[in-house]
C-alpha cells in the first residue's frame, strides 16, 4: 500500500478521458481503541478528483474534495458524490476546494442538478416534513488559487497533529487548472530545557510569559499534479517573493516534489514516439514520458545519491490506447530516467488499465495492491523472473 506518515492510499482509480479520483484515508493513532479505528475509517477521507470512476463509492465518506480542473473526467461524481456523502452521513455537506476561475460554472451546474433533483410530479406538503420537492445535494464549494492554504478542520491525527492543503498552479493548455499538496503540522513539545521540570514549574513559567514549547513540525504528505504539461512542473526560475512562499521557505511547485508520496499525472508513455506526439502531449497539457527527464531533473531528484531511496512517486492517468497493464507498465519501464528509480520507488495506478485476461491472472493481480497502485520494480523483477529459464 502506497502510504505518507499519516495517509494511506486508499483507492487510485484513473483513466486520461474517462475518470480520475485518489482516495486518501487517515491512519488511526496506535492507541486509539477499535470503536474509534472503525469509526475513524468511515469518515476520515479526503479525494483528489471525484471523477465517475470504479473507485466512486470509496469516495463517498471524503469530507474534503480536491478538485483539479473542470474537465467531465475529473469533476463528472462531483454531484453525485455530494448527494451520497450528504444521504450516507446524516445531512452534512462535503467541502470542495476549486479553482477560483471555476466556481461561477460549478455553481450553475450545482443549481441545475439541484433543481433536478427536486422535481417531484406532485407538491408536497409543507407540513408533512417530506423531503419531497427538497433536494439532497449539499455542497460547501471553496475558491482557491496559487499558493491559497486552506485547513482541514475536523481531521486530525491524535490530539496534537492537524492537516492543511495548499494549491499550486500547472498548466493543462489554458484550463484553469490546479495542483495540492497536502501537509500535516504537529504541535512542539517541550523544548529539551524544560522536559525535566515538575508540572508546577511548568504552569509557573506558562504564567511569567515564558515559551516553554518548540515550533511545530511541518511535513508534505503527499502533492497531486493534477492534469499539466511539462511547463507546469518545473522548477520556477524566477525568485518568488516572500509573499510565494511556503511557511517551510519553499515556493508552493517545489513543496510539491519534496512530498512524501507525489500522485504525477503520465498520459503518454511510449519513449520511441516522434517530435510531433511530444509536442501534441504539450498542446493538450499532458505529460509525456520523456518530459520526466527535465521535470524531475530541474527539481534536483535525479542527481546520484549515497542514502537510501526516499519518498515515492505515483504515476496516473495513463492512456487507455498503451492497454493492457503489462504494456502500458513495459512503455514506463523502459523511459523512466533510471535514476528517478534509484532515489524513489515508483508506483503506477493501473486498476483501470487491467485487461480481462490480467484481471484473471492471479500470479499479476497479486503484484497490485489493494489501493490499485503497483510497485514498478517489484514489476519488472516479476517479468524478469518469467523470462528466465
Amino acid at each position: 500500500m502506497v502510504s505518507s506518515e499519516h495517509w494511506n492510499v486508499h483507492t487510485a482509480w484513473s483513466l486520461a478521458g474517462v475518470g480520475t479520483s485518489i482516495v486518501l484515508e487517515l491512519k488511526a493513532p496506535p492507541q486509539q481503541s477499535a470503536a474509534s479505528k472503525k469509526k475513524s475509517r468511515s469518515t476520515a477521507r479526503v479525494a483528489f478528483d471525484i471523477g465517475a470512476t470504479d473507485g466512486f463509492s470509496e469516495a463517498i465518506p471524503a469530507k474534503y474534495v480536491f478538485v483539479s480542473h473542470g474537465h467531465v473526467d475529473h469533476v463528472g461524481g462531483l454531484f453525485a458524490h455530494a448527494r451520497a456523502h450528504a444521504v450516507s452521513f446524516g445531512g452534512q455537506a462535503p467541502t470542495y476546494f476549486v479553482p477560483a476561475q471555476l466556481l461561477p460554472q460549478i455553481e450553475k451546474c450545482r443549481d441545475a442538478m439541484s433543481s433536478l433533483d427536486a422535481v417531484c410530479a406532485t407538491s408536497a406538503d409543507e407540513n408533512d416534513g417530506s423531503l419531497r420537492g427538497k433536494s439532497l445535494i449539499k455542497m460547501n464549494l471553496v475558491s482557491v488559487e496559487d499558493g491559497d492554504e486552506v485547513q482541514l478542520k475536523g481531521i486530525q491525527y491524535g490530539s496534537k497533529t492537524s492537516f492543511y492543503a495548499r494549491a499550486v498552479q500547472v498548466d493543462h493548455a489554458g484550463h484553469p487548472t490546479l495542483g495540492y499538496v497536502l501537509g500535516s503540522r504537529t504541535a512542539g513539545g517541550l523544548k529539551p530545557e524544560y522536559r525535566q521540570l515538575n508540572g508546577a514549574r511548568i504552569r509557573e513559567l506558562v504564567k511569567s510569559g515564558v515559551s516553554i514549547k518548540g515550533d511545530p513540525v511541518e511535513r508534505v504528505e503527499f502533492g497531486y499534479t493534477g492534469d499539466t504539461c511539462a511547463r507546469g512542473l518545473v522548477k520556477r526560475q524566477a525568485a518568488p517573493t516572500e509573499e510565494g512562499l511556503c511557511s517551510d521557505g519553499l515556493p508552493p511547485i517545489d513543496q510539491m516534489f519534496s512530498a512524501q508520496v507525489l500522485f504525477c499525472e503520465l498520459t503518454f508513455l511510449d519513449s520511441n514516439e516522434d517530435e510531433l506526439a511530444q509536442q501534441k502531449a504539450d498542446e493538450r497539457g499532458h505529460l509525456h514520458v520523456n518530459h520526466l527527464e527535465s521535470i524531475f531533473g530541474s527539481h534536483d531528484l535525479l542527481a546520484s545519491r549515497a542514502e537510501s531511496v526516499s519518498g515515492s512517486i505515483v504515476f496516473y492517468h495513463l492512456s487507455a490506447k498503451y492497454r493492457p497493464a503489462r504494456r502500458a507498465l513495459d512503455f514506463i519501464a523502459e523511459g523512466l530516467p533510471k535514476q528517478l528509480l534509484l532515489n524513489r520507488r515508483i508506483f503506477v495506478a493501473v486498476a483501470s488499465m487491467l485487461s480481462p485476461d490480467e484481471a484473471e491472472d492471479g500470479a499479476f493481480t497479486d503484484l497490485i495492491h489493494k489501493d490499485g497502485c503497483i510497485e514498478l520494480e517489484r514489476y519488472v523483477k516479476w517479468k524478469d523472473s518469467l523470462d528466465s529459464p
